[in-house]
């Protein structure tokens, strides 16, 4: 066998694609992949263009990668998927993949094809890679036992959330629950019981909500609400529907049957929220001030419940600093 001969049969034997193409967007040549997992070798896209073969969105997006990496004369490194509603034009014998991602590495090549200066592109799979991300991703986010978000995916969603109602005036309201007695219900029934009563209220609660709402457990028994696009006077109407439910829809577990209740705190973004801890904090005050004055209720943020918090915690350091005193 001659070397050029050799050259191709390596090539040809790579485990992935590896393509080359002219700044026009142009397939100069294909080699390789054979572990892609595409059941065809892109050898008769040779001569054709990134437009004549991908669907119009893909090609842009796929030349703007070339350039990017002819204008900076650097390697750029991808991540893209070629799926059944996206995919280039693929023989009739050769079935679309339901979804397989790539890492693309394009890289300028010292080499001018018909005038024009050229790139190879690398092509890796990997698909099994990406879904390991996602699912570790996912399961970061959500809260194990009841499967909804978990307080650092709420905390990231509400300074979303923020940022969209400075950029773009999008309004929204946060709700703060609190399961009442819920130490109470873990004592008389033991953890398992609490774990499923926990499951149960996250149900019921989730069966009022919108689609555009995001829900996540922040504490052990305490949940929060982000609303968007309500006004507050419907944020309460909501909140209150939210409490109904919970109170109504009876918990059964081995012969054991209770009533949840939930106290409620709600407020609605200001002008001068300049991050989540501030919402939270208003929200929360809300809620406290449900518990103390007879729980499963439902008490918007006020100045006077801002006015009392501040009062009880002053009160709180004065008991705190009269005890040091007199045990100096």
């Amino acid at each position: 066998m001659d070397l050029k001969n050799r050259y191709f049969t390596v090539l040809d034997s790579l485990p992935e694609h590896v393509f080359i193409f002219s700044e026009s967007g142009l397939y100069i040549d294909v080699y390789g992949g054979e572990h892609n997992a595409t059941g065809f070798d892109c050898k008769p896209f040779i001569g054709r263009s990134l437009f004549d073969v991908a669907p119009p969105d893909m090609a842009k997006e796929f030349h703007s990668y070339i350039v990017a990496a002819l204008e900076l004369n650097n390697t750029q490194v991808v991540h893209y998927k070629f799926d059944k509603q996206d995919m280039i034009n693929l023989p009739a014998h050769v079935p679309s993949p339901q979804e397989i991602w790539f890492e693309g590495i394009i890289k300028p090549l010292p080499l001018i094809e018909n005038g024009e200066r050229t790139v190879v592109w690398m092509a890796k799979n990997i698909t099994e890679r990406h879904l390991l991300e996602q699912r570790l991703k996912m399961l970061s986010e959500i809260d194990e036992l009841t499967g909804i978000a978990n307080r650092r995916s709420f905390t990231n969603a509400l300074s979303q959330s923020l940022k969209s109602h400075h950029l773009c005036g999008r309004k929204f309201a946060l709700l703060m629950l609190d399961i009442d007695r819920f130490k109470r219900i873990n004592d008389s029934f033991g953890h398992y019981f609490g774990d499923e009563a926990l499951k149960h209220a996250v149900n019921s609660l989730n069966s009022e909500l919108r689609v555009s709402d995001y829900f996540g457990r922040v504490g052990g028994e305490e949940f929060a609400i982000i609303l968007n696009d309500l006004s507050l006077d419907d944020a309460v109407i909501i909140a209150e529907k939210l409490r109904s439910k919970l109170e109504k829809n009876k918990f059964e577990l081995d012969n054991n049957a209770i009533y949840l209740t939930v106290s409620i705190g709600v407020t609605f973004v200001t002008e001068i929220d300049c991050d989540g801890e501030s919402i939270l904090a208003r929200a929360d005050a809300a809620m406290y001030h449900s518990k103390k004055t007879g729980r499963n209720k439902v008490s918007c943020h006020s100045e006077l419940i801002e006015k009392n918090k501040f009062s009880e915690k002053w009160g709180t350091f004065q008991r705190e600093s009269d005890g040091n005193a007199g045990s100096a």
